[in-house]
């Protein structure tokens, strides 16, 4: 079902890690070191947690917290940052529930 749903995104390759960076579902990349070092600086500037982090280049990439410790990484070559963004967002709650289960 995870993988379904994380293949179902057109020109998106998506993954989901688990909090030890290995791969749960889906059939992208991702960096669980990145994310736990932008949470290290978070912490250590008192900002607040890390929710989303946004690298653009020639391909954007976001990566999202999933409640328990895992992250969400979503890239693609065509899609805008923010649209990328708008599916971590929809698809959060959908995956917590699946991991719930």
């Amino acid at each position: 079902m995870l993988k379904r749903l994380l293949t179902n995104l057109d020109d998106v390759e998506a993954c989901l890690q688990s909090g030890e960076g290995d791969v749960i579902g889906g059939d992208g990349e991702g960096n669980i070191a990145i994310f736990h070092q932008a949470m290290k600086m978070a912490t250590n500037l008192q900002i607040g947690p890390v929710e989303e982090i946004w690298f653009e280049g020639e391909s954007t990439l976001v990566a999202s917290t999933i409640r328990g410790g895992s992250c969400l990484w979503l890239a693609s070559d065509s899609l805008p940052v923010g649209r990328l963004s708008h599916e971590a967002r929809s698809l959060r709650p959908v995956i917590e529930d699946l991991i719930e289960v």
